[in-house]
């Protein structure tokens, strides 16, 4: 594992840290809060009992990715609440369609294509959402999925740099069925598929393995990275795209310390982990670690990195603070990932910790 800092806490990492964090401490919690809440009391109004069940339970487990995802909402110089709505919109969809894969691949042994709906809700121009499909595959979804995409599309719309990021967002969301891949049980059939898929959109992305480019493109955070410049006027396309390419690295770590942190979950339930895609779990940390440290370096090449860097740093703090990379036989691995992760990643976890303890998200 890397011993070099790739995130020491100069004096412009200290300011970026503590404006984020002010920004979030002073509106942001309480923000993603309260537009969590009129979710959730629209996810209960479903009419579908069935259905209304899948949701809930989506936006119950992914409530701490919610928090994850928000935090883009610090990368703009200036505060932008139609910023922080698209967030709020886009992780719930992804937190609701995880569980609708996962029980569509057990039902019919294999995931139906849903991720279509993450390009309707980023593609703010498209075409109308044609609603009757969810009604007639899913169950009556009381418009709930629809007011997701329509929340999602008019806060893109209002972001001054939108247009330059559009072709960089739709071709992140087309990149994204690697999350209907991840889900499908046949694992022969799931590697095939995800060589394949990788073969065919990162013809031009070195260093990544198949399956380590699919958990990252799966997770839309090279997206939500768009998203967060786009919030600033004048952005270009070019450096939307190049954003979009150092997040690639920046997703692919996330699904590392993700599944990291559900090893023993998953292997009690029989879901997916991409650590068994190596040939040990020291292996996996090991390449975790490294990708950590190449995601940090990527991120802070770009415009106004030290606020990337935090978004990284606090991807990690957020995955290795909780109760199951806590554990007495994890902590000397956990220990050598923060490691990777630089000084701002060691300053963070505490800060992680507590806030988890405050919200009751110590688990994962």
């Amino acid at each position: 594992m890397s011993h070099r800092d790739p995130a020491p806490l100069t004096t412009r990492q200290a300011v970026a840290l503590g404006r984020g964090a002010g920004r979030e401490l002073a509106y942001g919690l309480r923000a993603v809060k309260a537009e969590l809440r009129a979710w959730s009391a629209r996810a209960g109004a479903i009419p579908d009992a069935a259905l209304r069940a899948l949701v809930l339970q989506g936006m119950e487990e992914g409530r701490a990715l919610v928090d994850g995802a928000a935090l883009f909402w610090t990368v703009p110089q200036r505060r932008s609440d139609d910023l922080l709505r698209a967030l709020v919109a886009l992780q719930t969809l992804l937190n609701v369609l995880d569980i609708v894969l996962e029980s569509d691949g057990r039902r019919l042994g294999g995931p139906r294509p849903w991720m279509w709906l993450a390009e309707h809700a980023l593609d703010a121009h498209g075409p109308p959402f044609p609603g009757d499909i969810i009604n007639n595959e899913l169950g009556d979804d009381g418009g709930y999925f629809e007011a997701l995409i329509a929340t999602c599309r008019d806060a893109c719309r209002a972001l001054p740099s939108y247009p330059a990021a559009c072709d960089t967002l739709l071709r992140e969301t087309r990149r994204a069925v690697s999350f209907e891949i991840e889900h499908e049980p046949d694992p022969v059939r799931r590697s095939a598929l995800m060589r394949h898929w990788a073969g065919s959109h990162f013809a031009d992305q070195a260093g990544l393995a198949s399956w380590e480019l699919a958990g990252g493109a799966s997770s839309l955070l090279s997206a939500m990275a768009v998203l967060a410049m786009a919030s600033d006027p004048g952005i270009d396309a070019e450096r939307m795209a190049r954003a979009a390419d150092a997040y690639t690295w920046v997703a692919s770590t996330g699904a590392l310390l993700d599944s990291y942190s559900d090893i023993e979950a998953d292997k009690n339930s029989g879901a997916h982990n991409w650590f068994g895609y190596y040939g040990s779990a020291g292996q996996a940390a090991g390449r975790t670690a490294t990708l950590l440290t190449g995601a940090i370096e990527r991120v802070r090449a770009l415009p106004v990195g030290e606020r990337h860097v935090v978004i990284v740093g606090g991807m990690a703090a957020l995955f290795l603070s909780g109760d199951a990379a806590r554990r007495p036989e994890r902590r000397a691995t956990t220990a050598a990932l923060v490691r990777s992760g630089g000084t701002l990643t060691r300053v963070l976890v505490p800060f992680l910790r507590a806030w988890r303890i405050a919200y009751g998200q110590r688990a994962g």
